[in-house]
């Protein structure tokens, strides 16, 4: 690992690039299935990786992004990529604050950091008061390589610090959103490569290194800086879209997603004239 100082560099590694790809992709067609204009993450966080980065899909969809508590240094990545304009940056304060029925973005989301929220369902709470659809993404505990990833921490005596276990299931999380009265819930599976999610010897290596600062470099964001992105991601991602059912691909696909509408936005929809 080079190290720039004395702050060590982390470069993402293939899987985690195909897992922007991914993203990037099912953003665009929620962007459409919805018709997404405003999109807000919170909070806008990493997953051992560079931060502040998972909502780039829905700006280069054309929605303005609004990041909350974002990483200062990631975030500089939009201004090289062109996509300052379409971003804004609050903290949670300001968010919780200015979440009135007038200022609701289309869309409120997060990545992987629901199951290390205090009070899930206080933080999807807090979401329905901002957005008019809530989505989050998070890793799927049925794939093969998630349990590897528990037996890694086992074995090592590593504590699990990834999160309520729960919040890993993608029918845990429906029925969550069903207790908090989101209507119109669909949930699947993303990231579904030929290989299975990481069975946790590089995150055994970054949690014995412990908590110190680090510079990443994403190859995911040198492809966006290019404009093209290599064949073999291209090739993986149509592999991704054979339509299979959801149930047959959750022991290879790495995330899954669900999202719901917020019952008095899907109220307000069902009474309006067509």
């Amino acid at each position: 690992m080079a190290v720039t100082g004395e702050i060590p560099v982390e470069r993402e590694v293939f899987g985690v690039t195909y897992e922007r790809y991914a993203l990037q992709r099912f953003c665009a067609r929620l962007v459409k299935k919805l018709h997404l204009r405003s999109v807000l993450e919170m909070p806008a966080g990493g997953a051992k990786a560079m931060p502040s980065l998972y909502s780039l899909g829905f700006a280069l969809a054309g929605c303005r992004v609004a990041l909350v508590d974002a990483d200062a240094a990631a975030v500089e990545n939009w201004g090289q990529l062109g996509l300052m304009d379409r971003l804004t940056l609050h903290t949670q304060a300001e968010v919780i604050e200015k979440g009135s029925a007038a200022e609701r973005w289309d869309l409120a989301w997060n990545f992987a950091v629901l199951p290390l929220a205090e009070d899930p369902p206080g933080l999807l709470r807090r979401m329905s008061d901002l957005g008019r659809w809530i989505l989050v993404v998070n890793v799927n505990r049925f794939n093969v390589g998630f349990q590897l990833h528990r037996t890694v921490h086992r074995i090592y005596k590593i504590p699990w610090t990834h999160g309520d276990i729960r919040c890993f299931s993608p029918f845990r999380m429906r029925d969550l959103m069903k207790s908090a009265g989101f209507q119109e819930i669909h949930w699947g599976v993303l990231d579904c490569p030929p290989w299975p999610d990481s069975p946790g010897f590089r995150d055994l290596r970054l949690h014995r290194q412990g908590e110190k600062l680090r510079c990443w470099e994403s190859p995911y964001v040198e492809h966006l800086r290019e404009g093209k992105f290599p064949a073999w991601l291209k090739l993986v991602h149509w592999g991704e879209r054979v339509p299979l059912p959801r149930v047959a691909k959750l022991p290879y696909s790495h995330l899954y997603y669900a999202y719901g509408r917020v019952r008095h936005e899907a109220a307000q929809q069902s009474s309006s004239p067509d």
